[in-house]
């Protein structure tokens, strides 16, 4: 997240790509990625509870193809 804005920040949390949702299974041994905790607790919860990402790109058009926008 940080780097497709740009930016250079330290990682500091291993975060569950997909969510683990208290699953015993899913959370020790689910695929990871590392994050600030910056977008751990923030970007990333948000795109948890809306089941899309909302960053949009130069134009203003969302860069997630799950953002309503484009459904039809």
């Amino acid at each position: 997240m940080c780097r497709e804005e740009g930016r250079a920040i330290f990682a500091t949390v291993a975060d569950h790509i997909e969510p683990h949702r208290d699953n015993y299974r899913s959370f020790y041994f689910g695929e990871l990625q590392s994050l600030c905790k910056v977008h751990h607790d923030a970007a990333k919860k948000r795109m948890e509870f809306r089941g899309y990402n909302t960053q949009v790109d130069r134009f203003g058009y969302p860069v997630d193809p799950k953002h309503p926008v484009y459904d039809q």
